[in-house]
């Protein structure tokens, strides 16, 4: 009995054993796969990296000999030109040939023929200026003044109009001029009469003894 379960534990162990091996030998080849696959996508684009380098250098080297022919280009035909030769001798040929051919015709000299002077044209008279219409004077505005008071001396007199504007009226002072030589103070200007007399009677209502002018 001792001994089959002896062989029961061994053959258990070993089976386990087997399993494990079994299952790394698995992950093994799955490691070497998928290592496997990224090399491969690793050299392709390492493959295109330098195909796309080669077609960008092959193409730039294009480029510089498409430029460099232009630049030869315009030598040449300016050489061509400068020295009168012409490049392609058929050519040359032809328009000699096409120069003979096309060689104009002298016409006959004609006589000059003076034409008849022609009669002057009449040249119709300059039309009068005209002159501007003066504008119309003005018609004077007459306006009316109150003479309020007469002073000798021009203190009393400017008192007087600044007493005059305090109250509300216009006031002017009019300087000294005729025999009187006074220096006068006058309220207004009024635009009517009916304007300087509504300020009179105000004037004399503050004791004042205006006089119209």
């Amino acid at each position: 009995m001792d001994e089959q379960a002896s062989w029961k534990g061994q053959s258990f162990t070993l089976l386990v054993f087997g399993g494990i091996v079994f299952l790394c030998s698995i992950f093994f080849v799955l490691g070497m796969l998928v290592g496997r696959g990224q090399g491969e996508r690793a050299a392709k684009a390492a493959a295109l990296k330098d195909a796309t380098k080669v077609a960008a250098a092959d193409a730039k080297a294009s480029e510089i000999d498409d430029l460099t022919a232009e630049a030869r280009s315009p030598v040449s035909s300016y050489q061509g030109i400068t020295t009168g030769k012409e490049l392609n001798p058929e050519r040359a040929s032809s328009k000699t040939h096409d120069a003979e051919v096309d060689k104009p015709v002298e016409p006959a000299p004609v006589k000059d023929e003076k034409p008849a002077p022609k009669a002057a044209a009449a040249v119709p008279p300059a039309a009068p200026k005209a002159v501007p219409a003066k504008p119309a004077s003005p018609t004077p505005v007459k306006m009316f003044y109150l003479q309020v008071g007469a002073w000798e001396k021009e203190a009393g007199a400017r008192k007087q109009v600044d007493e005059l504007r305090k109250a509300g009226f216009p006031a002017v002072m009019v300087g000294p001029g005729g025999p009187d030589a006074l220096f006068k103070v006058q309220a207004g200007p009024f635009a009517t009469a009916a304007d300087a007399d509504a300020s009179k009677h105000k004037l004399e209502s503050l004791g004042y003894k205006p006089i119209r002018k």
